[in-house]
């Protein structure tokens, strides 16, 4: 009998280890389990460590109650699928405690209910916040009574017939209040322990550790069926119909990841102020009939993190207005890099899908204060670069490169036909320029001389200024001081402040080759040959000159005193005896 019991049991074994290997494909390596085909999981059953659905497997949960074991999880990789209907999956340890919003108004305030109702006699409860934390410059709120918080607990005293007593909690700041559990003692002695998740509330979230996930990122599917206590990741689509997830939110939608929320589909208890997290452009659709959480936790929020502007020159001053749900403003700069961080990187808030039904949505902007370089500084009266007032949107990268010059070289050559020159004379050249880009440029450019590298002789920096689409000619003269075959290689001079040297263009062109020689001799006289030729035979004559009308001089002495009365001037005393007798 015994053997027939021994072989009747191995009978079975054999039998269920058919049914399952013709219904999927399992292996399991350090506990991780890998569905490579169809499989199905239904009754009472728990789940420890990783399960792992391949591109092309399929899990059905069906009619089954699962228990997810503290730290595991179920992987769906992108062309698996996670199919679970009319099925409770369920954290072993699901988030017990609540917390405070942080707000301290009246109308918005956190609160929770103590039952008193039915107490007899007087009463005490004990409020315990959730593990690890301790009440620090906290407040209950009682009526027109508050209660300051501080501990490890704090316990209430209240009289007979109290009643269910209502309790506000505010924080230090604006950090959160938790109540892990409350314990209600009686006049008797009697006890009752409830944990905070038990407890009806008013404004108030989960608080706890999700221990268990479920990352999608091929497909899952959720019908009549709940989710407690774990953390969903939605990379791929997830579509949920008539699904409860208690305790699981925020279902955290990545950047191209969906979620279909269809029929009744219900939200219970998140764990922060909003359902859903999504990515800028994550794709999620809200039906009519699905519930959220309600009261300030909203339906979904949008979140941007370590979103940067780029642009072509660094310490460009910007402006940003209407950032967040504060719609804040704030100025920033472009880094040695010609990288600026919105929201000096931290992750923000771009949209609010809110309980009620309405929407807010980001509408940023950004505002060019100071784009000043080189090419466009204060004196010239070009303005900045930049393009003026832009919409900020919600990619993670944004590059800023409108309302720039880009200057490129058109031609550069010699404007004579004949390239030959005596060294020293000066050879005309023109060069051509044209601005490509959206904005006006006053710039410079230099020339050497291509053999030598040596910088040429074409009377200093050229200057140019060029609007947007238009092209420009300069024309300058190059002398050479060397003969012999040589070229101008010319050379646009860029902003220091750009991050790349041809973010604005740039480079350089080079001319024919041109001839330069010795000046040609000849029986000429130069010209200063010819004035000192000159001065020395004005000299000759001068002296020569001088000389003969001293000799002739010399001579009248000796001849006649007639002759010298013609250079002399009589003297008074002698009119008497110089006058001659009337018959003379």
């Amino acid at each position: 009998m015994q053997d027939m019991r021994t072989a009747a049991l191995l009978q079975s074994v054999l039998m269920i280890t058919s049914v399952i290997l013709v219904s999927g494909l399992v292996s399991a390596e350090d506990s991780e389990t890998v569905i490579s085909t169809d499989m199905t999981w239904s009754g009472e059953d728990s789940v420890e460590g990783v399960v792992r659905i391949l591109d092309g497997g399929h899990l059905t949960i069906e009619d089954a109650n699962i228990k997810m074991i503290d730290g595991s999880s179920i992987h769906v990789d992108e062309g698996g699928q996670l199919t679970i209907t009319q099925s409770t999956v369920k954290s072993q340890t699901p988030p017990s405690a609540i917390a405070s919003m942080g707000y301290w108004d009246e109308v918005n305030m956190s609160k929770f209910k103590i039952p008193g109702d039915g107490i007899s006699g007087p009463f005490e409860v004990e409020i315990i916040p959730i593990e690890g934390d301790t009440y620090y410059s906290d407040a209950a709120h009682i009526g027109s009574e508050i209660f300051n918080l501080n501990g490890s607990s704090h316990t209430f005293s209240f009289d007979n017939d109290a009643g269910d007593v209502w309790v506000g909690l505010t924080g230090y700041g604006s950090s959160p209040v938790t109540v892990g559990s409350i314990t209600i003692t009686t006049q008797t002695g009697g006890q009752t322990t409830m944990a905070g998740s038990e407890l009806d509330t008013v404004n108030m979230k989960s608080a706890g550790t999700l221990e268990f996930g479920i990352h999608v990122e091929g497909e899952m599917q959720s019908s009549f069926s709940s989710v407690i206590g774990g953390q969903v990741f939605v990379e791929g689509t997830l579509s949920a119909d008539n699904t409860e997830f208690d305790r699981v939110g925020p279902i955290m939608v990545g950047e191209s990841g969906r979620i279909d929320l269809l029929g009744s589909t219900s939200f219970v208890s998140s764990l922060d102020d909003h359902d859903i997290q999504a990515g800028p452009y994550s794709e999620i659709f809200w039906g009519e009939g699905v519930v959220g959480s309600g009261g300030l936790i909203d339906k979904w929020e949008r979140r941007v993190a370590g979103q940067t502007l780029h642009l072509d020159a660094k310490y460009v001053v910007l402006r940003l207005s209407g950032v967040g749900p504060q719609e804040a403003t704030q100025e920033i700069f472009s880094d040695e890099n010609g990288t600026a961080y919105v929201n000096a990187g931290i992750e923000r808030v771009v949209e609010i899908g809110y309980a009620d039904g309405t929407i807010w949505t980001e509408s940023a902007t950004i505002e060019i204060i100071t784009y000043e370089t080189g090419w466009n500084p204060t004196t010239s009266g070009i303005g900045n670069y930049g393009g003026g007032v832009v919409n900020l949107d919600w990619s993670d990268s944004i590059v800023l490169d409108s309302g720039t010059p880009y200057v490129e070289w058109e031609s550069l050559g010699i404007t004579e036909e004949t390239m030959t020159k005596t060294r020293g004379q000066e050879m005309p050249v023109v060069a051509g320029l044209a601005n490509r880009g959206s904005a006006e440029a006053l710039l410079y450019f230099t020339c050497e001389v291509s053999e030598t590298g040596m910088e040429a002789d074409i009377g200093g920096y050229r200057q140019a200024r060029i609007g947007p689409g238009e092209s420009v000619e300069v024309s300058f003269g190059w002398r050479h001081s060397q003969t012999g075959d040589a070229s101008l290689t010319c050379r646009i001079l860029t902003p220091t402040q750009l991050v790349s040297d041809d973010a604005f263009g740039g480079g350089s062109m080079t001319t024919e080759t041109a001839t330069w020689s010795e000046p040609a001799e000849d029986d000429s006289i130069d010209v200063v040959s010819l004035l000192a030729a000159i001065i020395v035979a004005m000299a000759i004559a001068g002296f020569t000159m001088l000389r003969r009308a001293s000799d002739a001089i010399v001579e009248d002495d000796d001849d006649s005193d007639y002759s010298c009365l013609l250079y002399t001037s009589p003297s008074p005393r002698d009119r008497t005896r110089s006058r001659m007798p009337s018959s003379a």
